[in-house]
């Protein structure tokens, strides 16, 4: 006895005209009308059915004329993207009254999520409320239910955190997905509540274009130089400032609070966006003072590697060559040492990220280069922030600054990225660019959170000058406004046209914005 399954529309059986649902929708220039047929449940699928078969869509074209019924994609159509159902999600283009589960749970949805581009679930920090209880988690989506089984999901511990499955269409496995705890993971279906077609949805995905203009690029020479000179200005200040307010607070003394400030920040620098909040919960289980204790770079190696959960397992290095086994059971045996005596728990392996991550930026290296910091005359061994305050206020502070942060490991990371296995040789310290990266999002903050506690106005135009002395990044959001002709050759400058870009730009703050407000003024 086959178990009951919820069933797909797409039968080419007609449901009863109760059972239908009548929209409007546009072929070409006329309005027409659409009859969707609904979900009949439940039923009964054969084991032997992967995927089903299309639904047919009936379109009048008026009294005395033959009704057109036109084929719509299947599940299994090449034609179908992922992302497009994604975008449907994201955008939540369908209906969502009385959205319920597959076993008729009430849905609603708070938040969708937000895109993930690495791996992992597709959206991130989801909100629904699921039967009246409200879930914050991830959601995941597939054409159909079966794509949790083909890649993996319900044996993977990183999708435990997914909270709701969203797929285009049913199947045979719709309804019995199990995460890999053994808990069921509930999942809607979007097809029988799309707002139009699923033909002319695909048509209008593949045929869009990405309009990332920005709101005023068209008059964007008529606002005069100074104005946007300033306001851009103002903005890095405010930009500068937030970041300031948002490091961490330690009550741990001026200076000891500082160097809690300054040792975590300058670990989620490391991590890039993709590792950075990892890297900011390890710096909170290993304090400086901790790595203070150590006199060699290996113990501090091991201490940091095996909190991270990134030591290998003997298993794991069969096929390693002897000086690399060596030295992974060597960082195993000092950290063995080092958490019994410190009853510390790793972190679980799943945390980091790998996917689409240049070896330079795997995190093990990454982790030695951090532990590199507190080698014997290094930024953190002993009094940073006096270190960065004296290197402030030096005739060259950049350059004072930028040697206070160089980092380099043992000579094991000159030829490995990480403890399986060996690599070419290359450069294991941090390179300019992410020096300069570090100065503005860890750096200058932690120097402008001293010079606000010493009320010190010249500590803090120094630490404007130090971002005035840095290059602009050349990301995506420079190049927006280098396009329209507004050059930007400054750390500080670029703070600014980030802070234009994220809070106005992209929000619809033009009345709040001075650039903005001088076009409205003369339209």
């Amino acid at each position: 006895m086959l178990p009951e399954r919820h069933c797909s529309p797409f039968s080419t059986a007609r449901a009863s005209p109760e059972d239908q649902t009548t929209r409007d929708v546009m072929i070409g220039r006329a309005s027409v009308s659409t009859r969707w047929d609904s979900y009949s449940r439940p039923c009964r699928l054969p084991m032997h059915t992967s995927s089903p078969s299309p639904a047919f869509r009936t379109y009048s074209r008026g009294s005395g004329s033959p009704p057109i019924v036109v084929r719509e994609p299947s599940s299994n159509t090449p034609d179908v993207p992922e992302a497009l159902v994604q975008d449907l999600w994201a955008q939540q283009r369908f209906d969502t009254s009385d959205l319920q589960t597959t076993d008729d749970a009430r849905v609603h949805v708070l938040a969708p999520g937000t895109p993930n581009t690495d791996a992992g679930p597709d959206f991130r920090n989801a909100h629904v409320r699921l039967g009246g209880v409200d879930w914050r988690g991830h959601v995941e989506v597939h054409l159909t239910s079966q794509g949790w089984f083909e890649h993996k999901h319900h044996t993977d511990p990183r999708y435990d955190s997914v909270v709701l499955h969203v797929t285009l269409h049913a199947d045979m496995w719709t309804g019995g997905l199990l995460r890999a705890d053994g808990s069921s993971l509930p999942e809607v279906v979007l097809y029988p509540r799309l707002e139009s077609p699923l033909r002319k949805l695909l048509h209008a995905f593949h045929t869009r274009t990405d309009d990332d203009a920005l709101p005023c690029a068209p008059r964007w020479d008529d606002v005069p130089p100074p104005t946007r000179q300033e306001w851009i200005r103002h903005l890095a200040r405010v930009r500068l400032a937030r970041k300031r307010d948002q490091l961490p607070v330690f009550k741990e003394g001026e200076e000891g609070g500082l160097d809690y400030a300054l040792h975590e920040r300058l670990f989620a620098g490391l991590g890039y966006a993709k590792n950075d909040g990892p890297m900011s919960t390890l710096a909170r289980r290993i304090p400086p003072g901790a790595l203070r204790s150590l006199r060699k770079s290996r113990s501090r190696e091991a201490l940091l590697l095996g909190t991270a959960g990134l030591l290998p397992e003997p298993g794991d290095l069969l096929d390693a060559d002897r000086a690399t086994a060596d030295y992974a059971m060597d960082l195993r045996d000092r950290f063995r040492r080092l958490q019994v005596r410190r009853d510390l728990s790793p972190m679980p392996q799943t945390a980091w990220t790998f996917f689409r991550l240049r070896p330079p930026n795997f995190p093990p290296l990454r982790i030695a280069q951090a532990a590199a910091w507190y080698a014997d005359g290094a930024l953190m061994a002993d009094a940073p922030i006096a270190t960065l305050r004296e290197a402030l206020h030096a005739n060259r502070c950049s350059a004072a600054l930028r040697s206070a942060l160089r980092a380099t490991p043992s000579d094991f990371w000159r030829t490995h990225y990480h403890l399986t296995k060996a690599a070419a040789e290359h450069t294991a310290g941090i390179g300019d660019t992410r020096i300069n990266t570090l100065l503005v999002n860890a750096v200058a903050p932690v120097l402008l959170r001293a010079a606000e506690r010493r009320d010190s106005a010249s500590c803090t135009e120094a630490v404007y000058a130090l971002l005035n002395a840095l290059p602009a990044p050349r990301d995506k959001v420079v190049r927006h406004f280098q396009t329209l002709g507004t050059a930007v050759d400054s750390a500080f400058g670029a703070q600014g046209l980030h802070e234009l870009y994220r809070r106005y730009c992209t929000e619809g703050g033009c009345l709040d914005c001075d650039i903005g407000q001088t076009l409205l003024g003369h339209a």
